[in-house]
Order: C-alpha cells, then structure tokens, then sequence
C-alpha cells in the first residue's frame, strides 16, 4: 500500500499575495529583516522555500551565514546586504552544510574565506557528479509544473505559489545547466571552531547525521542568537515546508551520535543566554523547548538502541518499544515526526550501533546496475544468518519498491517486493504493495492472487477490497 511509503511529497502553500511594487530579485519578492543592531536576515519569496541569508556586521567586517544558492541571485544579494548594513567589507561565509541551496551561491563570496565543516566540499563534489541525472529530472519536471500552472485561475493564491516555485527552480536549472563550478569552503574544521571578529564572535560546532553528514550549527552570544540551517523546526509557516521536512536519522548519511549529543549539550547549557534560534529556511521557527525536545529524542533512541544490542535484542523488538505513539507521545502531531520517519530513524540508528547495511538499499542499487540472480540472491539469503552483515527491514523495502514504481520501472518494483513477500510473508501489506506492481505491469492475474492473500491476513484492506471488487465487476460487465 503505498501510504506505507517514505517518499514525502511536499504540498503548495495557499497564502496571501505580496504588496504590489514590493522590491525584487530574479522575479521573486525581497524581504528583510533586522535581527538586532547589524544583524539582518534576506530571503526571496513569499511563497517557495528558499533560504535564510543572515549577515552580521562586526569590527573586523561583515559575516554571512549560507546562500540563496545561485552565483548571479547571492551577488544582488549581497549589494542588499551591503545597503542594508551601510557598509562593504566582507569577511567571511559560512556553509551550514553541503546542500546546493546554501553552497550554491559561494561564488559570490569567492574574495571571502568561506567556512564549514570538513565534510561539505566531498558532498558538493558527489552532487557535482549527478549533474546529468538531475539535469534529466529538471528537462521532465520544469514542463510539468509549467503545464499544471497554465490549468491554474490566473491571480489565484496557488497559481502565486506554483509560479514562485517555478521562478526558483529554473534558476537552479539553468544554475547547473551552465556548469558553474562548486566552490567549496576555503576554512574546514571538524568538531568545534570559534571566529572571533573583535565585538562578535561565531561559536560552530558538528550537528551531522540527521539532515547531512555535514551541518553544522552557528552560535552567536553577542547575539543571543542560534542558527540551526535545516536541523530541525517546530513551526512551518507554510504547508511546503522545504528542506524542513522532517526530522530524521537518514539512510547513508555517516553518523557521529556522541559528538552531535555532546555539542547539543553545551548549547542547550546555554539557554538562557540564546534569544532567538533561527532555522536555514524563512518558513520554519523553532523554539528551545522543541530543540530540546528533538535532541533528546536522538538520545533517547541512541541510548534505547545499544542497549537493546547488548542484550541481544531484534530490530523489531526496539521498534515495537520505541513507537512515536507510546514512547514519544508528546512528538506525535510535532512537525518532522511521523511513524514512518521514526520507523526509519530507529532502523538507521540500529545499523549505525550494529555496523550492519541496509539490506534494501543494497538490493535497490544490485537491481539499479542489472546485477544477477546469484548477487541478488546472497543479499535476500542473509537474512537466515545471526551474523548477517545486513539489517532486514519491511517498511524499507517496501519504500524503495515504490521508488521504482514512481521510476516507471515496474518489473523491479515487482522484484523488490516479491522479495519483501518472501521474507516476511505475514504481512498483509506487502501482498497489498506486490499487487499494486503487478496490476501496474499489466500482470492482472497474478495482481488478483496477491490482493486476495493480502485480505486473508486483513480483511480490513481498503485497497484490496477496492481493487477486487473493480475487477470482479469489470468482468461481470464484460
């Protein structure tokens, strides 16, 4: 079934129109926002998620916290940062992580040192290298949004959203179709890094392993103010909200969980004295309370988990322990949080403490490369072993079955979930999900067999019901 699925998908705002004749740039609307005495914040939109750009000016010269992504856009923003201050001697950028959307536009800043973790020039050189594919998605995308804005009432409030998200994404299109190079940062650092600027000082620390490898948070106590970049938020302003999606211990993304909880730690020391925290997107706010909240979530589970392991505990067992429901009640409802997302941070946090791979991630790459029935096959088998160097998980599996079926590419979706059948073949949903597949192939036969198996083990399918009944009365009126 496919509500069973991770894949998010994010959902346009209806808000109001900005003020006519307002400033802008690229065709998007210009805000700004004084944060305090030479502190300011500049973002594009009013509708689309783009990022906070945040300068202070200092007694050594004006520092900058992350980009709007696009060399040409970040350099009309920086002569707005350089009005708004009343003054031009920059300094320093600082990256709060690898994402395009905040690196993008370092060329802007190329007469700066720029500044970020150590892991962010690796990952903007492995998205450099997915040029084409995301080029190829931009070439099906871009025609599909502008055909879905014309069937849209011109002046309404989602033709106004549908078009800024537009504007946005043809400027990162053409961005990356012109080959602009990355400009990576110029001053790594790997734990915790302190710039001291005379009256103003930035205190950055690790915060990697939930949004990227690579953020990084951005304490400034002259300011009484924190930057968290896309960590985590608690309020979305908009019903798309972006990068702040959710808040998640993500597949592939290389942990570091002591060192994340240990710099939490000292900041939320520090909370009498932090103002105002201040996430990488306009559209997200975040409270002390829901940052605390968050970064005792990730130790809650951290701790939960290893001891699990060292009583010989199953996955399964810790899932069942550590639902949203019943041992995070006061997260259910909390924008970030779903059972899904949980389900998933539970099973990524097991194979961080138990060195184990993703079983269906290793499966979806094999069918990815056209690999054979044998290495497929050595992957599925392990499941048997008590030392498998593979953690099995259903809902995973289940998730990338889909991403091949949203792919197009149903014969291994059908693979991918026929696997999922074998391994747990007491699941209702994973018949639900192979008679998708196949009803999708043109295989009805077979689809048919697999939704009855799937209303054996719960009757209570809305899905199977619907599809059984569609095709009984499909051939009764044949």
């Amino acid at each position: 079934m496919r509500t069973k699925t991770l894949l998010s998908v994010a959902i346009l705002l209806v808000c109001g129109s900005p003020a006519v004749g307002a400033e802008e740039i690229a065709g998007l609307p210009l805000h700004t926002e004084e944060l305090g005495p030479g502190a300011i914040r500049v973002w594009l939109g009013d509708y689309v998620s783009t990022t906070n750009v945040v300068a202070f000016a200092t007694e050594e010269g004006i520092v900058v916290v992350d980009t709007f992504g696009v060399p040409d856009v970040d350099a009309k923003l920086r002569t707005v940062i350089a009005r708004e201050l009343g003054r031009s001697d920059f300094r320093y950028l600082i990256n709060t992580h690898e994402h395009g959307d905040h690196t993008g536009g370092n060329a802007a800043y190329d007469d700066c040192t720029i500044v970020g973790h150590e892991l962010v020039a690796e990952g903007m050189a492995n998205t450099a290298r997915g040029r084409d594919r995301t080029l190829d998605w931009y070439r099906g995308r871009l025609p599909e949004m502008e055909e879905e804005l014309q069937s849209l009432e011109p002046g309404s409030s989602e033709a106004a959203a549908l078009g800024e998200e537009l504007i946005y994404q043809r400027l990162v299109f053409d961005k990356i179709a012109a080959g602009v190079e990355p400009v990576p940062p110029t001053l790594a650092f790997r734990d915790r890094l302190a710039l001291d600027l005379g009256d103003t000082t930035f205190e950055l620390a690790y915060s990697g392993g939930m949004h990227t490898r690579s953020d990084i948070t951005v304490f400034v106590p002259e300011h009484g103010l924190l930057l968290t970049g896309d960590l985590m938020a608690d309020v979305w302003l908009t019903d798309s909200p972006g990068c702040l999606a959710n808040f998640a211990i993500r597949d592939g993304i290389p942990h570091d969980f002591p060192r994340f909880l240990t710099n939490w730690d000292v900041l939320l020391a520090e909370r009498e004295s932090i103002e105002l925290l201040l996430p990488g997107h306009w559209n997200g706010e975040l409270s002390m309370d829901g940052a605390e909240a968050r970064v005792e979530y990730v130790r809650t589970l951290w701790d939960g988990i290893r001891e699990a392991v060292e009583t010989g505990k199953e996955v399964t067992d810790v899932q069942a322990e550590y639902r949203l429901d019943t041992r995070f009640p006061e997260l259910v409802g909390s924008p970030g949080f779903s059972p899904q997302i949980n389900h998933a941070s539970i099973t990524e946090l097991w194979r961080d403490v138990t060195n184990q791979s993703s079983a269906a991630r290793t499966l979806f790459m094999l069918l990815i490369e056209g690999a054979d029935d044998a290495a497929i096959r050595q992957v599925v088998e392990a499941h048997e072993s008590e030392s498998s160097e593979y953690s099995f998980s259903e809902t995973e599996l289940n998730a990338y079955g889909y991403a091949f079926v949203q792919r197009g590419d149903f014969d291994n979706a059908v693979r991918l979930f026929e696997i999922n059948v074998e391994l747990f073949p007491e699941s209702w949903n994973v018949y639900d999900s192979l008679g998708e597949a196949l009803a999708a192939r043109g295989d009805a036969d077979r689809a048919m067999a697999s939704y009855l198996r799937s209303l054996e083990l719960n009757p209570e399918s809305e899905t199977g019901r619907a599809y059984v009944q569609s095709s009984t009365a499909s051939e009764t009126q044949g």
